[in-house]
């Protein structure tokens, strides 16, 4: 990552410090070779402003706690330069996806931390799946070696093992951008608390060229289980707005033909869908034209830009991020949107702009959610009520509970109807309004605890 004057890391390398942390407007440090936080200097401070800005958005969303990490990683040249972002540990420990990216600028990061860490709590809550939500941001040159689960990056990930380790059972790692099962793998290493492992039928590459078996009872690949909610979600989105189900001859766009959107592709073809979709990736898009018959709108980056502006009776955006945004918006002529990609929206406004134009959006975190569900399979409550991890994992268990989030993402569609709302505004409201209520129980049984004996 390119340093100016400004950056934090270049900060922390200048005055041996490993990690900065925010919480409560407070700002304190960890010096290099100490494991005890000391005040945090501000007067004069040249990433003043950094720390400010980051605040004023940690407390304007809600966040409980943010920390920034510069740590030389023991028996190797790596640096862990990343950071971690708690949005909210009101509904159980915080699961928290690990996104790798050779980010321009630590705002960037700070971006990503603060949002997907928002996103994940509300996806974990609207679930009910009693977890909270928080988020890992790493700087990394070369991502694609997580993507290949590289052993260049395992010290990496053994380090962010032992920091989740150290939040004792309050963060569980998970998968995110440019990150995987394999990678979870070799997290496992140094702490319990992960999920979306690879099970124990498949085998996973590590040092030497050799392979390590999964785990046992570990969840396997999300991805069939994201195209599964997501194709009921548009589902229940055509019974809604026209009283039938059905997705025979729709006209269905999926931008993105990786694991989900194949997956998805196999649900469409059974009933009867008319396919139409677009991946930067030509060899991609020939194999899906002669397997499936599909037929293909963008083949590349340039034409995959434009694709979102096919006319359409569902828009399926299973990549990227950000596609939906103000600018865009006069493009859309899809009835439905309704896709397994992570943020589709640049701004949560859009989602209600959306709906001014009369095109229904099925918030992202509704409509992906069973990858997430599948996951947390991993993670049980004991009967002493601590958490034990892959000791049970049922199949049947994943189904059923994303068969009955139908009825959730009906009851927000004529919620929505009947208030006036968009889908987005009632769906976070649900979501925000679970982890409120739990915090405000939290929070008065501190200030009791507080309270003198008189």
């Amino acid at each position: 990552m390119q340093m100016n004057r400004t950056s934090v890391f270049q900060y922390m390398h200048l005055h041996k410090i490993r990690r900065i942390r925010l919480r409560n407007s407070t700002a304190v440090m960890m010096p290099l070779g100490k494991d005890q936080w000391e005040r945090l200097p501000l007067e004069n401070n040249p990433i003043y402003g950094i720390l400010l800005l980051s605040d004023l958005v940690l407390a304007n969303m809600g966040h409980e706690d943010f920390t920034i990490y510069y740590e030389k990683i023991e028996g190797s040249d790596l640096i862990f330069k990343g950071m971690i972002a708690v949005f909210s540990l009101d509904l159980g420990p915080a699961i928290a996806g690990l996104h790798v990216e050779d980010y321009k600028t630590e705002e960037d990061m700070v971006e990503d931390a603060v949002v997907i860490s928002h996103a994940l709590a509300r996806k974990a809550s609207i679930c009910d799946l009693g977890f909270g939500g928080a988020q890992v941001v790493v700087d990394y040159e070369t991502p694609i070696k997580f993507t290949y689960n590289h052993p260049d990056t395992f010290p990496l990930l053994e380090h962010i093992g032992k920091i989740v380790e150290e939040y004792d059972g309050k963060l569980i790692l998970a998968p995110d951008q440019n990150t995987s099962m394999n990678n979870m793998h070799i997290a496992q290493r140094t702490t319990q608390h992960v999920i979306c492992n690879v099970n124990e039928s498949s085998f996973v590459p590590v040092e030497d060229k050799n392979e390590e078996p999964g785990s046992q009872n570990g969840s396997g690949d999300p991805a069939g289980f994201t195209a599964f909610s997501v194709y009921h979600s548009m589902k229940v989105g055509f019974d809604f707005l026209d009283g039938n189900d059905s997705l025979s001859g729709r006209k269905i766009l999926i931008i993105g033909l990786g694991n989900v959107g194949l997956a998805l592709i196999d649900y469409l073809v059974k009933e009867g869908a008319d396919l139409y979709g677009a991946d930067f990736n030509d060899s991609t898009c020939r194999i899906m034209e002669e397997i499936y018959g599909m037929k293909i709108i963008a083949r590349n980056e340039i034409e995959c830009h434009q694709a979102h502006a096919v006319e359409c009776d569902v828009l399926v955006p299973c990549a990227g991020a950000g596609l939906i945004s103000d600018k865009r918006l006069k493009d859309f002529k899809a009835k439905i949107i309704c896709g397994s990609a992570n943020h589709q929206l640049n701004q949560d406004k859009d989602a209600v702009l959306l709906h001014d134009r009369g095109i229904l959006y099925i918030p992202d975190f509704l409509a992906n959610c069973g990858g997430l569900i599948n996951a947390s399979q991993e993670v049980q409550r004991g009967s002493d009520g601590t958490r034990e991890y892959r000791v049970h994992y049922d199949e049947k268990d994943v189904t059923k509970k994303i068969l009955d989030m139908k009825r959730v993402v009906r009851q927000i569609l004529d919620e929505s109807s009947e208030e006036g709302l968009s889908p987005f505004e009632v769906a976070i409201a649900r979501a925000d309004l679970k982890m409120q209520d739990k915090r405000k129980v939290r929070w008065i049984r501190y200030m009791v605890r507080d309270v003198p004996n008189k």
